[in-house]
């Protein structure tokens, strides 16, 4: 059996959805919800032989290749990547860092670094970090709960919308990543799932709307998450990877 490590957020969904309505899945395959940092361990760590994996996370691998068409993305604005803080960025000093994020910290760091030119401290968070944003202490927050507590704060900073405006590309948080060995039949028939998926974001955002009360699942779905890895997507990768090298 074929063991994919999956992102356990609401972004995932149509992905989610489509494959565990696959009688090919079922039959061949395992599925496992983590967030995202460990989605990246697992297959690092033999616990996955298929990974929705970070982009940020992709140096830990020795090595990998990506197998699909499809990603975790967002072309302007994505509400689930956020800096949230009680202050504008000018006076931010010390800002959280997601322990359940790798793409993003470094997305962060790049922002700050390259773009904004701010020396914020940077510390990595634990679990109930959320708390502690204060005064001139701001926060990188990730994920659904990201989507519930961007209105519980006056400034807000989508780091994704903050990309575009520097770089005029798309985000890129998440690829489909496999170990060598996996049958190109399976991979094929695994590329085809996703598509279907992403071609019912719509009904699927009805199907577990009830489930998200916090945000509008199908808007967030349809209109700020974009699944397909195309060409413009991977310039935006590379562009991010080499940034992040430089920091």
């Amino acid at each position: 059996m074929i063991r994919i490590s999956l992102v356990s957020y609401s972004n995932t969904l149509p992905f989610k959805a489509a494959l565990e309505s696959s009688e090919f899945i079922r039959k061949n395959a395992i599925l496992k919800e983590s967030y995202p940092a460990l989605c990246a361990s697992d297959l690092k760590n033999n616990l996955a032989d298929i990974s929705l994996v970070p982009v940020g996370a992709l140096n830990m691998l020795d090595n990998y290749n990506i197998i699909t068409d499809f990603c975790i993305a967002a072309n302007r604005k994505v509400e689930s990547v956020l800096l949230l803080s009680q202050k504008p960025k000018s006076e931010i000093k010390y800002v959280l860092l997601d322990y359940q994020s790798k793409t993003s910290v470094k997305l962060i760091k790049i922002i700050a670094n390259k773009f904004w030119k701010y020396n914020f401290e940077f510390i990595e968070a634990k679990p109930g970090f959320e708390n502690n944003i204060s005064k001139d202490c701001a926060a990188v927050i990730i994920g659904d709960r990201a989507l519930e507590l961007r209105n519980a704060f006056p400034y807000v900073y989508d780091l994704a919308e903050v990309w575009y405006n520097y770089t005029g590309l798309s985000s890129v948080f998440a690829v489909w990543v496999a170990k060598n060995g996996i049958c190109p039949e399976f991979i094929s028939e695994f590329n085809n799932v996703l598509s279907l998926g992403n071609s019912n974001k719509k009904e699927i955002a009805g199907q577990f709307a009830s489930n998200y009360m916090g945000f509008d699942l199908e808007n967030y779905l349809v209109n700020c998450i974009d699944y397909y890895f195309d060409e413009e997507k991977k310039i935006s990768m590379n562009k991010f990877l080499q940034l992040a090298q430089e920091i």
